[in-house]
């Protein structure tokens, strides 16, 4: 493997080098200068787990329509508390660049092995480098880009070593399902007993069974596409249709270079990519496994005739290396840095500092859901998210309502107790029982009169 790596250096396949470089430096400034709020969640679940040395089975600081969210990643959350604590989490950071690293890594390896043509797999691997830009977050699903081609590796050449890798991806995100939804699609006699206990294995976690009823009842709980992006249909967005594109562009570059089908064709490759492309179409998210698996997948059973062309590669290479690091500009200028202990004078966006002494230790209630649940600040976390304090459940679904029935806002918020309002929509409070404090951004604070 490593004679067939060199030769490929150095050979027509160079220009994947240049693509992987370019995603490598990408991953690691977009975890490393993170933008993503919502890994406060699982500081508060792993600040509590270690607390009280069991898991929180109910993380108040997320949810979903019917009830509040299972903590499937536990062990993320665990080590996201751990390492901010003893001020080491750029080493997590670093962890979830890795794993972006590696994917995109995967996915030119499986090109030059699979004798993909080479202007087809410069195609694969910029657009998994473009994925890896599109879902580059300090947060436990980024884990997938190196738990999923570790999988596919190890399935093909030491099946046992599945059974570890399950049990660990069971308590680090709950994306497992699709490691076993691979194995049974390349089961054989010789990996039947491996995809037995590998599929056991993934009961090895703190609520056992009930993480597979919980992951199922997630992934076909349709009202989540209501309010979290990566979870709403391909075809409801223009940026869902691009992605899906995006992910599936490895076929469409193979049709016009003479696709034809390899012997043996690979089954259980086609029925893996076709389940998860119906997949993407019900949830964008689903993009991100057709990105580490369509090399693998259409490689395996399908071969190109088109002739080398050196230049057009190695033009193409450089084109999409330079799109890569666009992209990544664009949307690290447009995102949302939050105080970080590594890169504290990166704030941008909304900025909560003044309004702590008004959050800090109260029940506050928000129809401003993006409104992170956690904010840190210097004197340490601010609580402006009802997700968090407007109890009891009911008054938790009760908050989406404040944007469509703003006339029923006062009935809302007076059953959720809360002390203090965070109000981003049109509903304004009364102001026989509220008394607005101070303008956070385009968040109004409330408190309540005594």
């Amino acid at each position: 493997m490593l004679k067939r790596l060199q030769r490929a250096v150095s050979g027509a396949w160079s220009p994947l080098l240049l693509l992987v470089c370019t995603s490598a430096v990408v991953s690691i400034a977009s975890c490393v200068i993170p933008s993503d709020m919502e890994r406060y969640w699982l500081a508060y679940a792993g600040d509590w787990t270690l607390a009280h040395h069991h898991i929180l089975e109910s993380l108040q600081g997320s949810w979903y329509p019917s009830r509040p969210w299972v903590d499937q990643e536990w062990l993320v959350a665990v080590l996201t508390a751990w390492t901010r604590a003893h001020h080491v989490y750029i080493l997590l950071e670093l962890l979830f660049a890795a794993s972006l690293v590696f994917g995109v890594a995967f996915v030119a390896y499986e090109t030059i092995r699979t004798r993909t043509h080479a202007l087809v797999g410069v195609a694969q691997v910029a657009v998994a480098s473009l994925g890896a830009v599109y879902f580059a977050q300090d947060r436990a699903q980024t884990l997938v880009w190196l738990l999923l081609p570790a999988l596919i590796a190890l399935w093909r050449r030491a099946p046992w070593c599945a059974v570890p890798l399950l049990a660990l991806w069971a308590n680090v995100h709950g994306s497992f399902p699709i490691g076993v939804l691979w194995m049974l699609l390349h089961v054989d006699r010789r990996r039947a007993a491996p995809f037995v206990v590998a599929t056991l294995a993934t009961l090895v976690n703190p609520i056992g069974w009930h993480l597979w009823t919980f992951t199922v009842e997630l992934a076909r709980n349709a009202r989540l596409a209501g309010y979290v992006s990566e979870w709403t249909p391909t075809l409801k967005s223009y940026t869902g249709i691009v992605v899906a594109l995006l992910a599936l562009a490895p076929l469409w570059l193979r049709i016009p270079s003479g696709l034809h089908l390899r012997r043996p064709v690979r089954w259980g490759n086609l029925i893996f990519v076709a389940a998860i492309a119906i997949g993407t179409t019900v949830a964008t998210r689903y993009a991100m496994l057709l990105f580490l698996t369509t090399a693998t997948a259409l490689g395996e059973s399908f071969r190109t005739t088109a002739k080398p062309m050196t230049l057009v590669t190695r033009v193409a290479a450089v084109f999409f290396s330079l799109m890569v690091a666009g992209l990544a500009a664009k949307t690290f200028s447009q995102a949302s840095i939050v105080a970080d202990p590594w890169f504290g004078n990166l704030e941008s966006g909304v900025d909560f500092a003044q309004c702590a002494p008004a959050v800090l230790g109260r029940r506050v209630f928000t129809d401003t859901l993006e409104t992170g649940s956690l904010v840190e600040l210097a004197g340490g976390y601010a609580n402006v998210d009802g997700r968090i304090d407007a109890f009891p459940i009911s008054a938790i679904r009760d908050s989406s309502l404040v944007f469509r029935h703003p006339g029923e806002g006062d009935a809302v918020v007076r059953r959720s107790g809360a002390t203090v309002l965070a109000i981003k929509g049109k509903y304004r409070p009364t102001p026989r029982t509220w008394t607005r404090l101070r303008q956070c951004g385009d968040v109004a604070l409330y408190a309540l009169l005594r």
